[in-house]
């Protein structure tokens, strides 16, 4: 079954989207949280240029900054919704 969009893991969304950097408090998320957000591309391991852990890098620029978990564009777009 792929993974949804909970109560809990919207919330976690919304409080990353407030977060000046978008990180996510892992204290507000369960490994299961972060895998299915991950799945559903709402959040990834990313540095500060918004360089996604994993992802190419053939100049190796990024291979000594640090990646937190952080929210992504379409996780900023999904805590949005419902807002008014």
């Amino acid at each position: 079954m792929p993974p949804r969009l909970t109560p809990n893991r919207l919330a976690a969304l919304r409080l990353a989207a407030a977060h000046p950097k978008g990180s996510i408090d892992a204290r507000s998320v369960t490994k299961a949280d972060e895998l299915a957000l991950e799945e559903l591309g709402l959040a990834d391991s990313i540095d500060d240029c918004g360089h996604v852990q994993g992802a190419p890098d053939p100049g190796h620029e990024h291979r000594g900054h640090p990646h937190f978990f952080r929210i992504t564009e379409a996780g900023r777009t999904e805590a949005e919704k419902g807002k008014a």
